[in-house]
């Protein structure tokens, strides 16, 4: 037997996978992303959370961690250039551009353009804030403002020859200006100047350090005590050029030519990391969750932020399909192509198989009580010598009713249970094989997942039909709800007594063994993806879920409704964000998760970063026709949302925009309503943020909105917001009372009409109740014409031929014409019961005609030995109108009898189905047939077609010579027809 040859050599894993750090990763978002231009200029955060970004040439976007919202000048900017924001305190944005400013107050844009050519106007650089105006700096170093929507603009010094050179913001929330004669001051109208006092000779640099403003000079770094004008030394020792320090993790962002660099002090120096490469960083900004955020000169928008997971394998360990940790503390890894690899104490080596590349695709592992290893392959199962350090191979010739192996699991005598591909199941115990397949009562041989419940003393199988059990040696097939006939990835436990079922298609199931019933959780309930790859719950009833979009993790309730909800991907750490079946493991102390990229480490990190508030973003009165602030008090808020909204009843029919920023986990927030006086219950949760009642009754609403929180939990306080309908003038009370005066005239007109209307309607019926008796007996004269007196006449004349003949030339005519008087009166006799039997209103039934012409058929055809076979495929009561079964029965008691008697056939059959749009009645024999080419010229087949036309049915003939003939009516039921209205 050939074994698996061990390579001795050490991967570069990467270290965080076994410590204590965690890892950073960097989002870029660009044009593709819906940023609208690669050059960002500025940034700015608003107590809602959004981000603003201003470009240089793509306009103004907000973005809220799912997508961006871009104004250009279509909009109302007046640039496309934004060089600078400012939020003043009643929440409107001031956006800075080269030749003027634009306000947005959240509804409108106003714009304030310098006078002037372009050529001489002076360029903006910043807009600051004091009381009540609005300061900003031109590029020469002039001052100019704007109060009460009105611009100043001054072309002359800020003092005499003096200039503003840069003007900075303090942590205080202050304005310092820097003067061109080297001076600050910290009020532009009337605070005094304060200078280097020869401490230094140029400022290189500005920036907020800790409380402090810091400046580096050519003397060294020095903080500046604003109030007092003066300044200290301090010791940094960064060299490089300081953009940004981030005080909450105590990191300076510094540049270095095109290099962006994360430097932090410690005790032995200065640890240095570079974050971007060959990217221009014009800003660094550190939002409210702790994302810092760098704005690029031409390569776009990036976001820097610890992940929640971190990948532990190199570029050698792929599509990992199997996680496991034994008892000596290693960790396995299968990989779907790439071997076995085993991780201890940091060292990593592997297992291949260079001469079977069948066993190098890993699909399970497991261990036994005693601490064998046993691994699952594509070419039989592997059993591990940890002295030798090597596998042993069992396959078909050992036993195995298929070498391919997907799943394993060990019982609590040390039993291994192994699921393969096409040979069902097999226990092995004591070194002997025992097979489970379709014989035994599996559903089918394909086995998917496998897991036993020792709790239950059963193993459950996955399969692409369901689930199966072997308890005791016989095989049960579970009935689950909502998951019939789906395919079945995963099983695993759940709260001990439950088990969780992961399906590919159809979501999750919870199913309890005991009660042999289940609760389905699908996307409609909140879940990512209905292809679930595998589903398994960790030390704190937290459900863990693997799909083809990323990692879900669930919490729930003792009612199984889902409380928490969380999904990563790649905005996570995730980057190949399709799971495997088997690749998880998962304990109090670690988790790990295998991906097609590799293995992950899921960081379990508190997540306590700012949460933000569900708010309303708009409300819109048919679909924006019309503004919801003009039915209002008041406004609030940076989106102007009307408040005390009173709206008429013709604007009934209005849509609600909500939203709750979360730029670390944006694909995890979700959103329920419910609109008290209208909704009974919640709606589906959703990542949709909009809603839209029409036709509203007049009354009194209001409008209840939850999301989720950053941990996907719903908000215990929902918002609320009030409104109310106005009734129509038609229902205030001095209409009614107008309106019951002038209904009382009505009425009695309304009565008189009435009254007169019914005595038309009356007479009307009599008239059609007479003209209908009257074709009745028309029809019934003509069929009693048609048929039985035909038939009498030749009884009549058969009778006068026995009074004249005798013996004819020794021959004995009386018995032949006794024949004849006995066939005639049969007929008549069959057709009297067929007429009768056709107009009575009870036999206008589909099926009592299906009967009525086999019960013909098969006293016909038994006189001949013909084999006679009736089948109907139309199980519901379907009513016939009136004609139509005397019609139907006629035609098909004459292709029977035209059979009987011409087609010399050994089989005939009839049959009743029902296609898409209609009913078929078939006849059929494989007699000699005939030529169609003749149908004209032969009366019986003429007469059915005739008869087919009366009942608006579609007659087909279908013959050939020797090999029979088939006839096929067609009808609908749902048109009217001749005889009468069908249902």
């Amino acid at each position: 037997m050939r074994k698996i040859v061990f390579i001795g050599i050490l991967l570069s894993v990467a270290h965080v996978c076994f410590s204590q750090h965690h890892n950073y990763t960097i989002r870029n978002y660009k044009a593709i992303d819906g940023l609208p231009q690669s050059q960002v200029n500025v940034m700015l955060e608003d107590k809602n959370g959004y981000l603003w970004i201003g470009t240089e040439g793509g306009g103004l976007a907000r973005f809220d961690g799912r997508e961006f919202k871009v104004y250009t000048t279509l909009d109302g900017l007046l640039s496309n250039i934004v060089s600078s924001l400012t939020l003043d305190r009643h929440e409107n944005l001031w956006i800075v551009h080269p030749r003027g400013i634009t306000k947005f107050n959240g509804i409108q844009f106003k714009t304030f353009e310098q006078p002037g050519s372009a050529s001489n106007a002076k360029w903006i650089r910043r807009a600051f804030e004091i009381k009540d105006s609005l300061f900003f700096i031109s590029a020469p170093g002039f001052l100019g403002k704007i109060y009460d929507d009105s611009a100043y603009y001054w072309s002359k010094p800020f003092k005499s020859d003096i200039l503003i050179g840069y003007s900075h913001l303090t942590p205080e929330n202050e304005i310092l200006l820097y003067l061109s004669d080297s001076t600050f001051v910290t009020k532009p109208n009337n605070s005094l100047p304060f200078g280097y006092n020869n401490k230094f000779k140029k400022i290189f640099n500005l920036f907020n350090y800790k409380n402090d403003v810091c400046i580096k000079t050519d003397s060294g770094y020095f903080t500046v005590d604003v109030k007092k004008g003066s300044y200290n030394k301090v010791q940094l020792g960064i060299k490089h050029f300081i953009l940004f320090y981030d005080s909450i993790n105590d990191v300076f962002y510094t540049r270095n030519g095109d290099l962006l660099l994360k430097e932090k002090l410690t005790d032995d120096g200065i640890d240095i990391d570079t974050i971007l490469q060959d990217v221009s960083v014009r800003q660094v900004l550190v939002d409210s969750e702790n994302n810092t955020w760098f704005a690029s000169d031409g390569e776009g928008l990036f976001k820097y932020f610890v992940q929640d997971f971190d990948k532990c394998s190199s570029k050698n360990i792929t599509g990992v399909s199997a996680v496991f940790k034994d008892s000596d503390g290693a960790k396995w890894i299968g990989t779907r192509n790439r071997g076995l690899w085993k991780i201890k104490k940091g060292k990593v080596s592997s297992f291949i198989d260079k001469h079977n590349d069948h066993r190098n695709a890993i699909w399970s592992i497991t261990e036994s009580p005693e601490g064998q290893i046993w691994v699952a392959t594509t070419a039989g199962l592997g059993k591990y010598n940890k002295q030798e350090n090597k596998f042993t191979w069992l396959t078909t010739t050992h036993g195995l009713s298929n070498a391919t192996i997907f799943a394993l699991d060990i019982d609590e005598r040390g039993g291994l249970w192994i699921g393969t591909n096409s040979g069902g199941v097999n226990y092995l115990y004591n070194n002997r094989f025992t097979t489970y397949t379709i014989k035994q009562g599996l559903s089918t041989n394909t086995v998917n997942c496998i897991y036993y419940s020792q709790r239950y003393k059963k193993l459950f199988i996955g399969n692409e039909f369901g689930v199966n059990s072997i308890g005791n040696g016989t095989v049960e097939n579970l009935q689950l709800r909502g998951l019939d006939n789906t395919s079945i990835l995963s099983i695993n436990s759940y709260r001990d007594s439950l088990l969780l079922i992961g399906s590919g298609g159809a979501g999750i199931a919870i199913y309890n063994p005991a009660t042999k019933s289940n609760t389905v959780i699908t996307t409609h309930h909140g879940l990512i993806s209905d292809f679930v790859y595998f589903v398994v719950s960790d030390e704190n009833d937290n459900l863990w879920i693997g799909t083809e979009k990323g990692i879900t993790q669930l919490k729930l309730n003792n009612e199984l409704e889902i409380t928490n909800n969380l999904h990563y991907d790649y905005e996570n750490g995730l980057t190949g964000v399709e799971t495997n079946q088997n690749a998880f493991y998962i304990s109090p102390n670690e988790k790990y998760f295998g991906l097609i990229d590799g293995l992950y480490k899921y960081n379990n990190f508190q997540n306590d970063h700012k949460l933000y508030d569900l708010h309303l973003t708009d409300i819109q009165i048919q679909y924006g026709q019309y503004s919801a602030r003009d039915y209002a008090d008041n406004l609030v808020g940076f989106f102007k949302i009307p408040q005390n909204l009173q709206l008429p009843p013709d604007k009934n029919h209005i849509t609600f925009s909500f939203n709750r920023v979360d730029k670390r986990y944006p694909k995890s927030i979700k959103f329920r309503y419910l609109l008290q006086n209208f909704d009974k219950t919640w709606s589906q949760p959703s990542w949709n943020n909009r809603v839209t009642y029409s036709n509203l009754p007049p009354g009194d609403y209001v409008l209840h909105v939850q999301s989720t929180d950053n941990r996907g939990r719903w908000d215990a306080n929902p918002l609320t917001y009030a409104f109310t309908i106005k009734a129509p003038f038609y229902q205030t009370a001095s209409f009614i009372v107008g309106s019951i005066i002038f209904l009382g005239g009505l009425i009695t007109l309304a009565l008189y009409l009435r009254v007169k209307q019914r005595v038309n309607k009356v007479m009307m019926l009599e008239r059609i109740r007479a003209k209908e008796q009257e074709t009745l007996r028309k029809e019934i004269a003509r069929d009693f014409h048609d048929e039985m007196g035909n038939q009498l006449t030749r009884i009549i004349n058969y009778v006068s031929l026995l009074k004249l003949n005798g013996l004819e030339n020794g021959v004995d005519v009386h018995n032949d014409l006794y024949t004849k008087v006995e066939d005639s009166a049969k007929y008549l006799y069959t057709g009297t019961r067929d007429f009768i039997w056709s107009i009575d209103p009870g036999n206008d039934e589909l099926s009592k005609l299906f009967i009525h012409i086999r019960d013909f058929g098969e006293k016909l055809f038994e006189e001949k030995s013909i084999q006679f076979r009736a089948f109907n495929e139309v199980k519901e009561k379907v009513k016939l109108p009136y004609g139509f079964s005397r019609e139907a029965n006629l035609i098909f008691k004459e292709a029977m009898t035209n059979a009987f008697k011409y087609s010399n056939a050994a089989n005939v059959a009839l049959y009743l189905r029902r296609t898409d749009s209609e009913f078929e009645m078939i006849f059929e024999d494989d007699g000699i047939g005939f030529y169609t080419g003749d149908i004209p010229k032969l009366n019986g087949l003429k007469n059915i077609r005739e008869r087919a036309n009366r009942i608006n049915a579609v007659l087909r003939i279908q013959s050939e010579r020797n090999k029979g003939t088939r006839i096929i009516l067609g009808f609908k039921l749902n048109k009217t027809l001749k005889y009468g209205l069908a249902l």
